[in-house]
């Protein structure tokens, strides 16, 4: 297949590098992916003639590059798709790879064959690397096995390298139909809140950060975290500031409303029916609520709440007094 591409069209790929790539940090595998796709294009390696290169290259493969019970290839980066679920690609890292690659020093990637095309499951710098260097040729291992399973490989793989972050977990689990990580999307977009890793989170109310304590409520107790975010969209605290930036879906906010809950446990809609009357809103959230630590947001909440609900808290009401902004 031949590598030549027209002078026009080569250029305006590297400008558009320039001009958007070298002001990134991270890019997602999204954005690699297009970008990546765009020079296949360009190629004209797309749709059957794709399917059926890759295919006879692995029949090939399979008569003549067996190494013991595992199946190696020589094929160019860009051939290589990398799947939306793929964590973020730290761009330095990948440039750092692919301008000083060293076969003895990177493991070889682990590639799926899948649905006639090839997708990265654990190498995707050095894959995205060897791309951006132009390197016309990298080896590979190919993995002949179900999507999910290639899935778990990708969560559970090495601790050695690059750490996972709960949101790369979070998207390749949702991809792998992840019981747990589903319940807490679907939970999270019945209340119209974007899960820290979505990439479409515009025009929701807010961005749950926590994925980690947002899996565990989905698990035991779903109901509780549907009620918890409920009650945060009916307070509104989250409109000072865009969805992913806002501060009223973070970890603190999250575990403070866990432990009130448990406190008014059999008259959990006294408590927010308290919490509605007396701590709506954004302007309340900023005063009041945003720099607080989740221990004194609990017992600011709490006292709230003993002052609305009396028995079994208190037996004398108390005047509800409310920081203002200095």
């Amino acid at each position: 297949m031949s590598k030549g591409k027209p002078l026009f069209l080569y250029k305006k790929i590297l400008i558009k590098e320039d001009t958007i790539m070298c002001k990134r940090v991270y890019l997602t595998a999204k954005e690699a992916e297009m970008e990546m796709q765009e020079v296949r294009n360009v190629e004209g390696f797309t749709d059957k003639l794709e399917t059926d290169y890759i295919s006879r290259m692995i029949k090939d493969a399979k008569r003549n590059s067996m190494i013991g019970d595992k199946l190696q290839i020589v094929v160019d980066p860009m051939y290589i798709h990398i799947p939306e679920w793929q964590r973020r690609l730290k761009l330095a890292r990948a440039y750092a790879i692919g301008n000083t690659y060293n076969k003895y020093k990177w493991d070889v990637p682990k590639v799926l064959f899948y649905k006639g095309r090839l997708w990265v499951i654990d190498g995707q710098h050095r894959i995205y690397g060897a791309f951006k260097a132009k390197m016309d040729s990298v080896v590979v291992e190919i993995m002949e096995c179900s999507l999910e399973e290639a899935i778990d490989l990708f969560i559970n793989q090495s601790q050695d390298r690059a750490k996972m972050q709960p949101m790369d977990i979070y998207k390749a689990a949702i991809a792998g139909g992840k019981g747990d990580y589903v319940k807490l999307q679907e939970i999270c977009h019945k209340n119209n809140v974007a899960v820290k890793g979505d990439d479409d989170n515009e025009n929701t109310v807010g961005t749950l950060t926590s994925i980690s304590d947002g899996v565990k409520l989905s698990k035991t107790n779903p109901e509780l975290f549907d009620s918890m975010l409920a009650l945060l969209g009916k307070l509104g605290w989250n409109g000072y500031a865009d969805s992913y930036n806002g501060k009223a879906y973070t970890a603190k906010i999250i575990r403070a409303l866990k432990a009130l809950y448990a406190y008014c446990e059999g008259r959990t809609d006294e408590m927010e029916a308290a919490l509605l009357k007396h701590c709506k809103g954004t302007e309340y959230f900023v005063e009041n609520i945003m720099d607080k630590t989740q221990a004194q947001i609990f017992d600011y909440l709490s006292e709230i709440v003993r002052y609305e609900m009396e028995s079994p808290f208190t037996a004398t009401k108390k005047k509800v007094t409310r920081k203002k902004a200095i």
